[in-house]
């Protein structure tokens, strides 16, 4: 398929060159970068709202005031089982 489209666009590619100056060239790249940084900050921003939201359950089910390190362990054990159980298809 590439070839097809690749090989019909080349001639008019060569009759009709698009240039670009740097300027433009450093303020697409400025533009991409941006949107790239600004989806990353979003599912971040979505990860860190879903682990507080499991924090809350957990010290909601363990009967609140549970001290910190140990809501950090379970939670770490839940981070290693979801790596432990990810890992699986690969492994067989």
């Amino acid at each position: 398929m590439c070839e097809e489209y690749c090989g019909a666009k080349s001639w008019w590619l060569k009759d009709n060159p698009m240039k670009i100056t740097k300027r433009q060239l450093r303020k697409i790249i400025k533009e991409e970068k941006q949107k790239l940084l600004r989806e990353g900050q979003a599912q971040k921003e979505g990860l860190y709202d879903a682990l507080d939201q499991y924090v809350t359950a957990i010290d909601e089910e363990m009967g609140y005031n549970i001290p910190l390190e140990q809501l950090k362990a379970e939670v770490l054990n839940f981070v290693d089982g979801y790596f432990r159980d990810a890992a699986q298809p690969y492994e067989e």
